[in-house]
């Protein structure tokens, strides 16, 4: 291995772990907005693809890319 290289391997898992972790408070607020906006009283409509799916998948894609972003550097001895 090249003295410089460092795999990623830590950001990935750390990825997984915040999107893990924020895939339940993304879906809380998606039902929340989305009985804020009315929904529960409608049949299906296409507005309620934010609230129910759009909102949340963009809040765990989001935290997901932080945790990759957001790699600390860790020295190996």
């Amino acid at each position: 291995m090249q003295s410089g290289y460092r795999p990623r391997l830590m950001g990935a898992a750390r990825a997984v772990v915040f999107g893990g972790v924020v895939t339940l408070p993304a879906l809380l607020i998606g039902v929340i907005l989305f009985l804020i906006l009315g929904g529960a009283n409608e049949d299906w409509a296409n507005w309620m693809w934010f609230p129910c799916y759009i909102l949340p998948s963009t809040i765990i894609l989001a935290t997901s890319i932080y945790g990759w972003k957001t790699d600390i550097p860790v020295d190996l001895e």
